[in-house]
């Protein structure tokens, strides 16, 4: 798949639209995490100041009082052992500095000016510790508190609320935490948080792309067969996974696939009938010229023949002769006749009359067609079996398709011919025509060598055969074709390489063919194998 058609792709598009909703739910779920953890980081950071600084008050009064740097360094050491501690500085009552300590320089003025100019704003509050805000640092000061409690004395003369103990502010302890702490911290949330987010993109597109893997390959499957389908090549079914839409999808598609294969199926019958009725059109057309011309030339031969019989004295010797002339002349009409009755310019004479008593009536002439080597047999169904027919050509039907039988039986076998009346359905799957309701079917059966594909593909065809030469003329069934068109019913054949071959011809029965056959359009039921 090129990279266009990849982009292109409903899976690409399906992961595109996962990947960007999983990356904006990181984004979102990160930005959260790190805001809330950044700001406990500094409320403990807050918190820790404000604990540093209300020791280092409670602790350093008495060496605040007395100014004592001495013991302030001592009681400040202990303070800038911390690790966040970068400067403690202590001012007296009326604000000076008296002590500081710092672990070393910020930019611009010393912590030591900014710390002054704070501490000069403050007003006296002997309870809480201010936070303060700087450049990278966190200033946390805290009033030293001198607690005054009144003596026994001063109790017997001072009533209750006067006895209360006196606080009195007597200086400011500062403690300077270092800020940049809280940007190491929030590199490391950062770091680990985009981690995680990266981790989570990563596992949640592998599963992303599982799942839509599985989804897609239905439809990957489903566009290839289209794809096949519109190129003219042949599908096989696309197999269905599941009950959902793009499972109905698929059972839709093969639906839609067999018919196509069915419509195309009945396309190439329908045209091959086609072919076939207008070969056989031109070789009708052929062949009523040839007949009119030929049936010309053997009106001049009898009648001259007449002519030499009346005039002429023919000894003996030739009269031999002269019968085999006169019967090559009934041969050659017998001939056209059947080229007559196979371009169809000879209309039937169609009357009612009982098949069964037909087959019965025509019995004696086929065993002698089929001769003794055969075993002629008849299969009839009960009472009569009336149909509109012409019972000459049925004989020739008859007649033709024993003598084909005979052929296919050298070394003798069997020949049966059976009746039956038969509802009638669909012949061709590209024509819906039926003959009737009911039908009457006749049917000839051999045990002979029967036929190839391809023999049985060009049998209908005139001038056909697969006799020697000068033993077939190849218009026997092409004229049982053109006799049962002629009687608007079909002719349907079953054969295979030495099994035999059975004719089933079916034709109209006479109660429901009679309007039918009243109407001067040519429509046939068919006629092809």
């Amino acid at each position: 798949m090129s990279a266009g058609n990849f982009r292109n792709s409903f899976g690409f598009k399906i992961f595109r639209a996962f990947g960007l909703a999983i990356l904006a739910v990181s984004l979102v779920f990160t930005s959260f995490l790190v805001y809330y953890q950044n700001r406990a980081v500094k409320e403990n950071l807050v918190k820790d100041g404000k604990m540093l600084a209300g020791l280092l008050s409670y602790g350093a009064r008495t060496w605040v009082f007395a100014e004592n740097r001495e013991m302030l360094q001592t009681e400040a050491q202990g303070f800038m052992g911390q690790e966040n501690v970068v400067a403690v500085l202590v001012y007296n009552a009326e604000k000076s500095l008296i002590y500081a300590e710092q672990k070393r320089p910020f930019a611009g003025r010393s912590q030591l000016e900014r710390s002054r100019e704070k501490v000069s704003a403050l007003k006296p509050a002997p309870e809480g510790v201010m936070v303060i805000e700087g450049d990278h640092v966190l200033s946390f000061i805290a009033p030293v508190v001198l607690d005054h409690s009144p003596g026994p004395e001063e109790l017997i003369y001072l009533d209750k609320p006067a006895a209360k103990a006196e606080s009195s502010v007597i200086g400011y302890v500062e403690v300077v935490l270092d800020a940049n702490v809280l940007r190491h911290e929030m590199k490391a949330i950062l770091l680990r948080n985009a981690l995680f987010a990266l981790a989570f993109l990563l596992f949640g597109g592998i599963a992303i792309y599982g799942v839509i893997s599985r989804v897609t390959a239905p439809l990957t499957r489903l566009t290839s067969a289209v794809r096949d389908l519109g190129r003219g090549e042949t599908v096989e079914r696309v197999p269905i996974e599941s009950r959902d839409e793009i499972g109905r999808l698929a059972m839709d598609f093969n639906t839609m696939s067999e018919n196509l294969l069915k419509r195309e199926e009945e396309k190439r019958a329908l045209e091959e009938r086609l072919r076939h009725a207008q070969k056989m059109e031109a070789v009708g057309t052929l062949a009523r010229g040839i007949a009119h011309d030929f049936n010309n030339i053997l009106a001049t031969v009898r009648g001259s023949l007449y002519i030499i019989e009346r005039r002429m004295q023919v000894p003996d010797s030739l009269k031999h002769y002269v019968e085999k002339i006169h019967t090559s002349i009934n041969k050659a009409q017998s001939l056209i006749q059947g080229l007559i009755t196979f371009s169809r310019t000879q209309t039937a004479n169609l009357q009612p009359l009982d098949l069964n008593a037909l087959v019965l009536k025509a019995r004696p002439m086929l065993s002698g067609i089929v001769g003794d080597s055969v075993e002629l047999s008849l299969s009839l169904c009960e009472g009569e079996l009336m149909i509109l027919a012409d019972a000459f050509q049925l004989e020739q039907v008859l007649m033709n398709l024993s003598s084909n039988a005979r052929d296919a039986m050298p070394d003798g076998g069997r020949l049966v011919i059976a009746t039956e009346r038969r509802a009638s359905g669909p012949h061709d799957p590209g024509d819906s025509r039926t003959v009737c309701a009911e039908c009457a079917v006749l049917t000839v059966s051999d045990s002979g060598t029967g036929m190839d594909e391809e023999t049985r593909s060009r049998i209908f065809e005139p001038f056909f055969t697969t006799k020697e030469p000068g033993k077939g003329t190849g218009l026997g069934l092409s004229i049982v074709y053109g006799i049962i068109q002629q009687h608007r019913g079909r002719i349907e054949l079953q054969t295979g390489k030495s099994s035999g071959t059975v004719f089933s011809i079916h034709l109209p029965l006479a109660p429901y063919a009679g309007d039918e056959l009243s109407r001067t359009d040519n429509n046939d039921f068919g006629g092809e194998v």
